[in-house]
């Protein structure tokens, strides 16, 4: 809807403010030749496809009186056409003026994140917090998302408002509390770095949902510009108010700053401009890699134990070994697990490889071992090998863990998981003290200050077959625990990295199956991205997640005990041979369950799998731009993404963002930033066990001069396709596959062939004849099963929403035999 306001420039003005600027609108290089002037300029927004405030037109034109006053120029419109680098660079704040609803698209979005990171203002009013629900940088942006507001007895209440921080352009000129009429919205995703200004006094109106202290207005500084948010501005009326109106100036004041031209030198670069280059594909299996030092050469490992030699140029490969690892055609974790280039491997030709062996000793099931070949050519002399270390461990199905890692300064880390099995502790840290609970117990190992497992390992490999130990690690006295030991209590760390300028270690380790909490165990499950700036306890399995405490549940007697103190762990198993009180236990960076996370909702839901590529380089000449520079690279195997991660000083997540969205990643496992910052991504495939064409090695390059194609996302189309099948269905069955994906549904089931589980043909032949088979396939879905498909069990995915799982189940049904329409 257009909206009958005096606009001051049209469309067409701002077109010519835009031409008259020399940036492209699509170089990442930044806005160059900008005026030495200060801005003037005040872009007053207003769209809301769906549904409008009446107040509309009375806040345009308040704000544009405010701008005037300023002596600046408003530029009021609902176009979004508007959000652009060369318009929005003319702007010295932009104003949201109860917005609601999807306003922008990915362009336009992309655009508007590029001018907060060049120094720009922002000022949402009252629905500016219902907009843009899932874009979640707009989220922190905004410091909230609205959640509700009272209807009875009336959407519009009189409520006492009160100043909590007098000290700023938007409060100071008004009462330290006083009454006003307005819709008073309750809020969600509530940002710890705003600081608040307004909050309502819940007891002066009906139907607040905050309790003794809901704020109402605040401010922060956010991503390289700044952003001021009301709650204020339902009614007309509101925008002829006074007091309101000191408030909305001052607010506006603050976002203007000192209007100076804005900065593109380090913005967020188009993500289109990622690109795979895919070194190789139609691997078997592939869980690790590494690189040379001049990037010429990597060696691949692939589960069943071959060990690759890929030469980047010719992207030819060779066979490097065989490793006799064990069960290799069974569909477990055990094998050849991780492989790492000496850091003098030009010179020594050394790599270090870890692997499972059966033990021919009798003592033990097998053992996990790290060893150190010589390599001649491209072929590893297999009678060279030095054992480092051998860890005994169970014939059981899970938690290899499975990465080997230099430091700068030739230390060795090793990561090591648990060696538990998961399925009969309820989803929670299994604990079980039972006799025959040896392999449902990760107090034995990760628990255990003299065991290995559930461990990284800090070492100093002596080029002969032997190590030293660095100082630094966890137990100086051999007799409280293993000196090898630099990182205890971890379930199946899959990916480590180090940060060579600061020597810090990142890790993702793997977390339980649990969907909710429970009275007798404790918390849901939770995937970890940890960092380690000094050697620690990460708390498996007495904690997960920020230190989120287990039970001590007697497996014994069938009782629910106290919860474990996560400053000093007890470990009661009777298979301990350690420390009976641990050492404190450290929290995650970030922690993420099955579901949404409210706070970090950017990494969506569906089975989890959480993995580090390390900190981007922060110096010399490198692949990808600035903006890039110290932020640390995360991702997923399960739900197939990878994402850049914004720390501020303190270690708080500031904002995480897809990195290179429309390359489709299969499984990436292992990932590694090289020094010349190009990330590479090994991808195992969405399919358990499968191999082929996704098992691919690959480089994320990044082109600063790639055509970019234009985006048409307003326009939608109507109507049925050329199936019959009308639009609605179509997106439907669309955003349900896509949810296929982003859930990782295809890592068991596929369109036609069967898998780990039966494909989503057979379901629908099974179960299309039904009344209902949507809703019974999306039930199904939320509930789980066992024996109706075979030995697998289905787990419950009662943690999806129910249009999600619809929309699955929408997805399955669609699915026709190979060849038909």
């Amino acid at each position: 809807m257009t909206v009958n306001t005096p606009r001051i420039f049209a469309v067409f003005a701002l077109v010519l403010l835009g031409a008259l600027t020399t940036a492209c609108s699509d170089s990442d290089r930044g806005a160059s030749n900008q005026p030495s002037d200060l801005l003037d300029s005040v872009l007053i927004f207003s769209k809301s496809p769906d549904w409008q405030h009446e107040s509309i037109p009375a806040g345009v034109q308040a704000v544009t009186d405010l701008v005037e006053k300023l002596g600046l120029t408003p530029v009021a419109t609902d176009d979004a056409s508007v959000f652009t680098d060369e318009q929005l660079q003319t702007m010295a704040a932009v104003v949201f003026v109860n917005t609601r609803g999807d306003v922008l698209n990915a362009q336009q979005q992309l655009a508007f994140e590029r001018y907060i990171q060049a120094g720009g203002g922002f000022v949402g009013i009252h629905s500016a917090s219902d907009t843009e629900g899932d874009w979640h940088w707009y989220r922190r942006l905004l410091g909230a998302t609205f959640s509700s507001h009272p209807s009875d007895p009336a959407d519009v209440q009189t409520a006492t408002v009160k100043v909590v921080n007098p000290h700023h352009p938007a409060t100071e000129r008004l009462p330290a509390q006083f009454r006003l009429a307005d819709e008073w919205y309750d809020f969600k995703q509530l940002s710890d770095r705003r600081t608040d200004l307004l909050t309502l006094d819940e007891r002066s109106y009906q139907g607040g949902q905050h309790g003794a202290y809901h704020p109402i207005a605040w401010y922060h500084d956010f991503d390289g510009g700044r952003a001021f948010y009301t709650g204020l501005g339902h009614t007309t009326e509101m925008f002829s108010e006074p007091l309101f109106l000191k408030h909305l100036n001052g607010g506006l004041e603050y976002a203007l700053a000192e209007r100076r031209p804005l900065d593109y030198a380090e913005v967020k670069p188009d993500p289109r401009r990622f690109k795979r280059d895919i070194l190789v594909d139609d691997l078997n299996e592939p869980v690790s890699f590494d690189v040379t030092e001049d990037y010429s050469a990597a060696m691949i490992a692939q589960r069943q134990g071959k060990l690759f030699w890929l030469d980047v140029a010719t992207r030819e490969m060779s066979e490097m070994a065989e490793f006799e690892v064990f069960a290799p055609a069974k569909n477990i974790e055990f094998g050849l697990i991780a492989v790492a280039f000496d850091p003098d491997f030009a010179e020594n030709q050394l790599i270090y490889a870890m692997y499972n062996l059966p033990d021919e000793s009798g003592e033990h099931d097998l053992l996990q071992r790290l060893a150190q070949f010589k390599v001649n050519g491209k072929t590893v002399d297999m009678a060279s090998e030095q054992v480092l270390m051998d860890i005994p461990n169970d014939d059981t199905c899970c938690h290899t863990g499975g990465n080997l890692e230099f430091d700068r300064h030739g230390h060795l880390f090793v990561a090591l998981g648990d060696n538990a099995n998961p399925f009969e502790s309820n989803g929670s840290g299994p604990i079980n003290n039972t006799a025959e609970g040896k392999h449902h117990d990760a107090l034995r190992s990760a628990g255990n200050t003299q065991d290995l497992r559930g461990k990284i390992l800090r070492i100093h490999p002596d080029k002969n077959g032997g190590y030293s130990i660095p100082e630094g690690n966890l137990f100086a006295d051999p007799e409280q625990g293993r000196p090898e030991i630099y990182v205890m209590g971890t379930r199946n760390p899959y990916t480590i990295a180090v940060d060579d300028s600061t020597g810090t270690l990142y890790f993702g380790d793997i977390g339980p199956d649990a969907k909710e909490e429970t009275a007798d165990f404790g918390p849901r499950g939770y995937d970890e991205i940890n960092k380690v700036t000094e050697a620690g306890n990460f708390g498996w399995p007495t904690v997960v997640g920020n230190n989120i405490p287990y039970r001590m549940y007697d497996y014994q007697e069938e009782t629910s005990g106290k919860l474990f103190d996560p400053l000093a762990p007890e470990n009661f198993s009777p298979r301990n041979t350690g420390l009976e009180v641990l050492p404190p236990a450290q929290p995650a960076l970030i922690w993420y369950p099955y579901n949404n996370s409210e706070r970090f909702p950017e990494l969506g839901q569906g089975g989890r799998n959480a993995l580090v590529a390390g900190v981007y380089p922060d110096t010399g000449e490198l692949a990808y731009p600035e903006y890039y520079r110290g932020k640390l690279i995360i991702s997923d195997f399960m739900r197939s993404w990878i994402k850049v991660v914004t720390l501020d000083e303190y270690d708080n997540v500031v904002k995480i963002e897809d990195l290179a969205p429309d390359v489709d990643f299969a499984g990436p496992l292992d990932l590694k930033i090289t020094p010349d910052g190009r990330l590479w991504v090994l991808e195992y495939g969405s399919q358990w066990w499968a191999g082929g064409k996704e098992a691919k090695l690959s480089v994320v390059e990044y082109d600063a001069e790639a055509e970019l194609a234009e985006l048409n996302e307003d326009e939608v189309t109507s109507g049925a396709g050329n199936d019959g099948i009308g639009h609605e269905a179509q997106l439907e069955i669309a955003e349900g596959k896509a949810a296929a994906k982003d859930t990782s549904c295809v890592a068991c089931h596929q369109e036609r062939a069967d898998s780990v589980g039966p494909s989503f043909l057979a379901i629908k032949q099974k179960y299309g004849d039904l009344d209902d088979p949507k809703g019974y396939i999306a039930s199904a879905i939320a509930n789980g099963s066992s024996g109706k498909w075979g030995e697998h069990a289905m787990p419950a995915h009662n943690f999806l929403e129910q249009e999600t799982r619809e929309k699955l189940a929408a997805y399955i049904l669609s699915i026709t035999p190979e060849g038909e329409e």
